[in-house]
């Protein structure tokens, strides 16, 4: 009977032993699993097509680019969001105010939405026919697999 109780009181600690072994790497004190895209990085699906090492280049100096362009305008984002959510905190509501702060973060979300399709149109044109047509393949296999889901 004890040999039982000491082998049940033993199989939690076996498992938290094998947990330390595999603990999962982190990444700039983050304790999650997520994969960062660093500044230069290949878009996702761009990542199985053979690029020419010109075309790599290209499309690393258009993502660093990117990632500067982006890191710039979210500190004017998040002054306005901060800012309307000052404004619904106040005791009286300043519509006009909060309607002026509003345009102004949905303008921001507009031209980051029009910065991103022509980031995406400059990749697509980058590439030539035949790596445009894989691209479209990759696409639409994606398409049917979450389609299915």
């Amino acid at each position: 009977m004890k040999k039982l109780m000491m082998a049940l009181c033993l199989i939690p600690l076996m498992g938290v032993a094998h947990a330390a072994e595999h603990e999962p790497k982190q990444c700039d004190d983050h304790k999650h699993h997520m994969k960062h895209k660093k500044t230069g990085d290949m878009p996702f699906y761009l990542r199985d097509i053979d690029l020419t090492a010109t075309q790599q280049a290209q499309v690393k100096a258009m993502m660093e680019k990117r990632h500067a362009d982006r890191k710039a305008g979210k500190g004017e984002y998040w002054e306005i969001k901060k800012a309307i959510h000052e404004l619904t905190r106040a005791e009286d509501l300043n519509e006009a105010e909060l309607e002026k702060l509003i345009d102004k973060s949905m303008t921001i979300k507009k031209e980051a939405a029009m910065a991103r399709a022509r980031f995406h149109h400059e990749i697509y044109n980058l590439l030539t026919a035949e790596q445009q047509q894989q691209l479209e393949a990759r696409l639409e296999a994606w398409k049917q697999k979450h389609k299915q889901s």
